[in-house]
């Protein structure tokens, strides 16, 4: 379910500035490019705020901070540029909450799963690349109870348990919001369990345990069962318990079908034998249909990412706008995850960062367009606009970044 957002206005008189200079094979270029649009996005950043905020036009979304943090995050491994990283570990303190699972005191009536989910994809992406870790509090056993890899299983374990206490309806699935008293209780959508599923493939992944896998693939399989997954792998918004489950809002988001493919691409990387393979030919599909889906509203444009719901009307909010910086990001990972759709994937995101590149000429400076297939800034900038445009291009860089790492044997 998309949330309401502001309706962000288009400039009234557009730049003819040149986009940012970007060569997609050169990694000194992308990496400069990169370096613009991240000083664009942290243009938005609250230096005031005690809940490292980004500032955003009301209604304003916690989500957004999370996910705009995880861009950061990507940036410094990808670029070695530390710039940022005081102001991240700073975010992640003040936002980790007091049982290290990003339930936060102070974002109590505004929470759902799926915000969650996206602070957390930031411990999960530091656990992964050995990022400096927060100030350590000492378990009993000698160990940190805030570790990036505790407040994942923290935050898995969570998700679990709202997962069993929902089970009465539809077989399972987890909530969009688990408060009852919020407004969009009774429903089950795919940012949701797809986050979910994407959390506990990951940790399957690091550390090898099999109750995460078999969490994932129970999820997965939920999610096929009630058709949020279609047997052709589109991702669809979300289902409900007013109906069983029995009805799907059938609407498409670039960030639904990003969030699943990544945790596909972990189970891959998980597995072995036959199951190995099953789960490389549903990342392949995955792949298909975003490119089928989310790619070439124009046979000009036809390898460039769009978000088709919203882009080609300009109606996309805030919220949807950032879309497309998930699927660009977890596509990216893929590509080291799953070699048999690097190529493909590379293709996609060659063309989309040439075209957000080209979009970075706003306001005489490099604030970049919603619009990547116009060859120009299109007049619509915003908090989600410059992450979804930095997460394309710096994507480029992902086959040059520190390994994936797994946990290390005690």
């Amino acid at each position: 379910m998309v949330r309401p957002s502001c309706v962000v206005a288009a400039a009234s008189i557009f730049s003819a500035a040149a986009g940012l200079d970007l060569s997609v094979n050169d990694e000194a270029s992308v990496k400069q490019a990169a370096a613009q649009i991240a000083k664009g996005l942290y243009f938005y950043h609250n230096p005031s705020s005690t809940a490292g905020d980004f500032n955003q036009p009301q209604p304003w979304f916690w989500w957004l901070s999370g996910n705009g943090w995880n861009g950061l995050l990507d940036y410094m491994v990808y670029t070695n540029d530390t710039t940022y990283q005081s102001d991240l570990l700073s975010a992640l303190s003040e936002n980790v909450g007091p049982k290290y699972d990003f339930v936060p005191t102070a974002q109590f009536n505004w929470e759902a799963n799926d915000d969650q989910a996206y602070w957390v994809y930031n411990a999960l992406t530091a656990m992964e690349y050995d990022f400096p870790s927060l100030a350590c509090e000492a378990s009993p056993d000698g160990g940190c109870l805030n570790s990036w890899q505790a407040i994942g299983t923290n935050a898995f374990n969570l998700f679990v348990s709202r997962w069993n206490s929902d089970s009465f309806t539809c077989n399972g699935g987890l909530k969009w919001q688990y408060r009852k008293d919020a407004n969009g209780y009774t429903y089950k959508n795919s940012v949701t369990n797809g986050g979910f599923f994407q959390v506990a493939a990951r940790l399957a992944r690091y550390t090898g345990n099999q109750t995460f896998a078999d969490w994932a693939t129970k999820i997965w399989d939920w999610s096929t069962a009630v058709g949020l997954v279609s047997a052709d792998f589109h991702v669809y918004d979300g289902t409900g318990d007013d109906h069983n489950c029995t009805e799907i809002n059938h609407d498409e988001w670039s960030y639904n079908i990003g969030t699943y493919l990544h945790g596909a691409a972990n189970m891959y990387a998980a597995t072995e034998g036959d199951t190995k393979t099953t789960w490389e030919s549903r990342v392949q599909g995955l792949v298909k249909t975003a490119k089928s889906t989310f790619f070439g509203p124009s046979t000009d444009a036809q390898n460039i990412m769009y978000e088709q719901k919203c882009e080609k009307s300009s109606s996309c909010t805030t919220d949807q706008t950032s879309f497309k910086s998930s699927l660009s990001r977890w596509m990216g990972k893929t590509t080291v995850l799953v070699p048999s759709v690097s190529d493909s994937i590379m293709e996609l995101l060659h063309a989309s960062a040439k075209g957000a590149a080209a979009s970075c000429s706003g306001y005489e400076n490099s604030t970049c367009g919603q619009k990547w297939t116009t060859g120009s800034f299109d007049g619509q900038s915003d908090f989600g606009v410059e992450l979804s445009a930095l997460e394309v291009v710096q994507s480029l860089l992902v086959k040059s970044a520190p390994a994936l790492e797994v946990a290390h044997p005690a």
